[in-house]
């Protein structure tokens, strides 16, 4: 008995050791396996800390503990730097007999402990969660009932999360703060009951950019029947709190298929207007629960039917609030008779069915009645019914509510009455009468104790006919001061199907000051603008172009302006501006200031500015003297500019998108020029920005000691894949520095790093740029030539390795001097026209090129002087010729280069990859020279003997033909002298016979 306790026994510790080792041993193999899988399975970045993972037997014994601390997944393009969870500390609990079996995992809790979740959907529809690499080769599942294991959970915990769900399509934003969240249920089960309890401490809702939810807290205990085969989710007991306002659900809620099916009832679990009045913005303060209110209120609502991409379900919602109160024990005044009589109602889903009817709403602000009505029947084509009347006092209004830190004053009158049908295919709109006054009002914060006073302002809308060209707008007055600085404006606008306008500003604004008083989010403003603007026209004037039309004329001046967002953390400052405007065009007089830490100073004129404000898809256009000392383009092409790179490293840059609807012409002038690791001098030339890219004219600057030329364009229409076209002159650039500074000269000409001197070139480049703006060297395509007056190549591996091939040493390093390079770029590929290169006795012939990857392909014949091979070559040559002497006094060595540039090989022309045997395939090379070189001097000189005795031929001919045309011509002339002589005879001998006497007789006769 004793032996086999201590055989338990033994056994037991060893269990006990192997459990304290095991995870231990293998953590390292556990943390490759999951950095594999991720590697394959996840586009984005995770990160964990080895040292902060644990697999434990004893934390929940007999169950298996897994936990990881600093947990994260950080997203890749087009989410790059946005991270998609962080987790503080993440635990699961797992069965360790479920494991070992197979057949069903059993997780007893997964638990999380501080994590924050950014869900984010882009306007594309792209979701940043959305992270799994699709395996195309896996057949798409079709059963699953065949699946080997299924996965139970029986509890979870979530403590402090922090959860963003921010969807551009809708669009829609969410945020959850402080949520502390605990579940329970047997997922191994097809039917059982999940308990969950929910505490957020700020929860808010925003839809289409108003935010419906602000700040709330949220409590929720749900008790739900979970049907999973049907996914049939029932409510059983639960209730859920916004502040103090408690809502409990009954029915259910059914995903059968691709529709949602839900029949749910909603109310409210208390009577209490005070429980409403939590919901009201600014009023649920810490003070709330000494708030004395009265009345009571009833409030309920359903959703029933089926839910798709085609139907909405029906849905209610009611709200009678009956004779309340409210008074904060501080405040000496209440909000009295306050009545709320609504209904919302759609029996059938179609959105167009909607009827919202708020019978009765008034309250009592003091002596200050509220009183409306609304019915809106409708909600595509509505048929509106409202009127609202309101008289208030402001002051009166911070002895209601608490306002800390605010102080307001003036009379507020509101009359409106609106009545008809809104359409807008039809372009109605209700008759409406609407008159707004502010007297004498005066608005002052804590934030910024300089008070806005003295405001006056006055407007009425005005339609009769329910037509929108009948519609009156008209601000007739708005003035007010801000620390003694005026501002007035007054504007006119009627004909709403052809905006007529009529707008005068004057005065000045502080920013600054304003801001305070009415923080902007995301956003800082500061500066003084001092404006006097007049303008006035017709919408159809602008689109159509017709600016003659549009009176506009004033001036105004910007000074010691600042801006910042999220979307510009950069900056823009303007330290002073100055402008005159005219219905063409804007003169910017001057403009000096700062884009991030870049200064600017700019002169011109912008056109087009009145289409660009009011006109769809109109353009703005400029035409600019663009001057900086130093202008850093990093700044604005990294994704986070305020990154601070490592040592070994430049800022991480992004594609710029540019904007379609601007045209500017930047007629440029800038000292010093910082593009990645280049700092560029003296920039001078045109810089134009139209249609969504950017084109360079002549654009000259000094860099690396050279000077350059370059005309190009960069466009990134095509934002995934943007593209560049370059077309570069450059003069005397230093090899050594456009190595360092390049990576496209690292990549096209590694051999420059073991180069001195300087080169020249004209050289065209295009194709495409990866996401970081750096090219992408297989798209590369282009070509040009490269001058090199008088370079050195020296102590480069490639050549030493060349040396050892063919134990010719004088190719160690190479002078290079008037070398002229043609080289095309294309398939990637650098491509070289055969040229000369002179080291030492030898002459060198190069063609071919490298790949862009590092493949090298080159031809190189050798020529050198028999006599100067030395010892070495010598003796090899003539273990393959057998002691006889070569033909001629120069023999030639063709080379084929191969391999990569640190790692190359030297093949002979048609022969082994040995560098040994070389040297026979040169002999049979020279030897087939040299019979070449005798044949065709053989045939020279039988040409040369040939045409010597067919051109001597040719001559005795020529004087042979010469004298028979002499003679003939002679015998020809003699003929006909001769029968002239005849035929004058015969003629003297007929007149005398017919008594017809001869020229000489008739005179005498006469």
């Amino acid at each position: 008995m004793k032996k086999i306790l201590l055989i338990i026994g033994g056994l037991l510790v060893l269990l006990l050791a192997a459990a304290f080792i095991i995870p231990i041993a293998f953590k390292d193999d556990i943390k490759a396996k999951i950095d594999q899988q991720i590697a394959t399975s996840v586009n984005a970045n995770v990160y964990f800390d080895a040292d902060k993972f644990s697999l434990s037997l004893f934390r929940h014994f007999p169950n298996v503990t897994v936990s990881l601390q600093d947990f994260g997944v950080v997203g890749k393009y087009p989410f790059k730097g946005d991270t998609l969870v962080s987790v503080k500390d993440f635990e699961i609990v797992v069965n360790l007999m479920s494991v070992i079996s197979g057949d069903q995992i059993k997780v007893n809790g997964i638990f999380l402990d501080s994590p924050r979740v950014l869900a984010k959907v882009l306007k594309d529809g792209s979701a940043n969660w959305d992270i799994a690499i699709k395996d195309s080769t896996q057949a798409p599942v079709t059963d699953t009932t065949a699946a080997k294991f299924s996965i139970g959970i029986k509890e979870w915990e979530v403590k402090n999360g922090y959860i963003v769900y921010d969807d551009a399509t809708m669009p829609m934003y969410t945020k959850i703060e402080s949520l502390n969240h605990t579940g329970s249920g047997d997922f191994t089960q097809d039917i059982f009951e999940m308990a969950s309890k929910t505490q957020i401490e700020k929860f808010t809702v925003a839809y289409g950019g108003t935010e419906y939810l602000t700040d709330k807290k949220l409590e929720a205990d749900l008790t739900l029947e979970m049907n999973i085969p049907q996914l049939k989710f029932t409510f059983k007991q639960n209730t859920a709190k916004i502040n103090d306002f408690a809502l409990e659900f009954d029915g259910f809620f059914a995903m059968p298929d691709t529709n949602m099916v839900m029949d749910i009832t909603y109310k409210t679990k208390e009577t209490e207007f005070k429980h409403l009045l939590s919901l009201v913005p600014g009023v649920y303060t810490e003070s709330f629960k000494d708030v004395e209110a009265k009345g009571t209120i009833a409030f309920d609502g359903l959703v029933k039917g089926t839910y798709n991409a085609r139907q909405l379900p029906a849905f209610a919602l009611n709200l009678l609030i009956n004779n309340a109160m409210f008074k904060y024990p501080s405040l000496p005044t209440a909000v009295n008779n306050i009545n709320v009589d609504m209904k919302i109602d759609n029996k059938d889903g179609v959105i167009d069915h909607t009827l919202i009817d708020i019978k009765k709403f008034n309250l009592d602000l003091g002596k200050n009645p509220i009183n409306g009505r609304l019915l809106v029947q409708g909600l595509s084509k509505s048929t509106i019914d409202a009127n609202v009347i309101a008289k208030i006092n402001l002051a009166e209004i911070t002895q209601m509510f608490p306002m800390e830190g605010l102080t307001l004053r003036g009379l507020y009158n509101l009359d409106l009455k609106a009545k008809g049908v809104y359409d807008t295919l039809t372009k109605q709109i209700p008759t409406i009468n609407a008159k707004m006054r502010l007297q004498d009002g005066f608005v002052k914060s804590k934030d910024f104790p300089a008070p806005m006073e003295q405001m006056n302002v006055v407007a009425e809308i005005i339609n009769l006919t329910g037509k929108m060209v009948d519609t009156k707008i008209n601000v007739s007055d708005f003035r007010m001061k801000l620390e003694d600085e005026p501002l007035q404006a007054s504007a006119y606008v009627e004909n709403l199907d052809d905006y007529t306008y009529d707008v005068k500003v004057k005065g000045a604004a502080d920013l600054t000051k304003m801001t305070k008083i009415y923080p902007l989010a995301g956003m800082t403003l500061t500066g003084r603008v001092v404006a006097d603007i007049t303008t006035k026209g017709k919408m159809s004037d602008v689109t159509a172009g017709r600016y003659d039309q549009l009176p506009t004329s004033g001036t105004m001046g910007m000074s010691n302006f600042t801006f910042t967002s999220k979307d510009v953390p950069q900056g823009v400052k303007i330290t002073s501006a100055q402008m005159n405007f005219t219905p063409q065009q804007i003169n910017l007089t001057e403009y000096k200031g700062f884009l991030g830490k870049s200064d600017v100073d700019m002169t011109g004129a912008i056109s087009n500015y009145i289409g660009f404000m009011f006109g769809k898809d109109q353009t703005l256009k400029g035409n600019l003297n663009f001057k900086s000392n130093k202008f850093d383009v990093n700044e604005w092409m990294a994704e986070d500019p305020n990154a601070k790179p490592s040592p070994n490293d430049t800022v991480p840059l992004s594609v710029v998108e540019i904007p379609k609807n601007i045209d500017f012409v930047l007629a440029s002038s800038i000292g010093q020029v910082i593009y990645t690791n280049m700092k560029m001098n003296n920039l001078k030339g045109n810089v134009i920005v139209r249609n969504g890219t950017v084109k360079m004219e002549q654009l000259a600057f000094n860099t690396l000691g050279g000077n350059f030329i370059v005309d190009g364009s960069y466009n990134p229409l095509d934002i995934k894949h943007p593209k560049f076209d370059f077309n570069l002159n450059i003069a005397n650039l230093a090899i050594p520095a456009a190595f360092q500074t390049f990576n496209t000269v690292q990549k096209m000409m590694p051999l420059a790093q073991h180069m001195d001197g300087k080169v020249s070139t004209n050289f065209k480049v295009g194709g495409e740029l990866g996401q970081d703006m750096m090219p992408n060297m297989a798209t590369l395509a282009g070509g040009g030539v490269l001058k090199l007056a008088e370079a050195m190549i020296k102590d480069a591996p490639i050549l030493q390795k060349l040396v050892a091939a063919t134990k010719l040493n004088a190719l160690s390093s190479m002078q290079l001097k008037d070398l002229l390079l043609q080289a095309s770029i294309s398939n990637g590929k650098i491509e070289y026209k055969p040229f000369d290169v002179n080291a030492g006795p030898y002459k060198l012939n190069i063609a071919g090129g490298s790949f862009l990857n590092g493949a090298l392909d080159y031809k190189l014949i050798v020529d050198a002087p028999s006599g100067a091979l030395g010892a070495a070559a010598n003796q090899a040559l003539a273990s393959f010729t057998g002691g006889k002497s070569l033909v001629g006094d120069r023999i030639k060595i063709p080379i084929k280069v191969g391999g990569t540039y640190n790692a190359p090989n030297f093949v002979p022309l048609g022969g082994s990859s040995s560098g040994t045997t070389t040297v026979k395939e040169v002999v049979v090379a020279n030897a087939k020279e040299a019979a070449d070189k005798l044949k065709a001097e053989a045939e020279a000189r039988f040409r040369a003997k040939t045409d010597s005795i067919r051109v001597a031929n040719e001559a005795k001919l020529k004087a042979e033909t010469d004298r028979v045309k002499a003679d003939l011509e002679a015998k020809r002339k003699a003929a006909e002298d001769s029968l002239n002589k005849r035929l004058n005879s015969e003629k003297k001998k007929l007149l005398n016979q017919f008594g017809f006497p001869s020229k000489k007789d008739t005179t005498k006769k006469n």
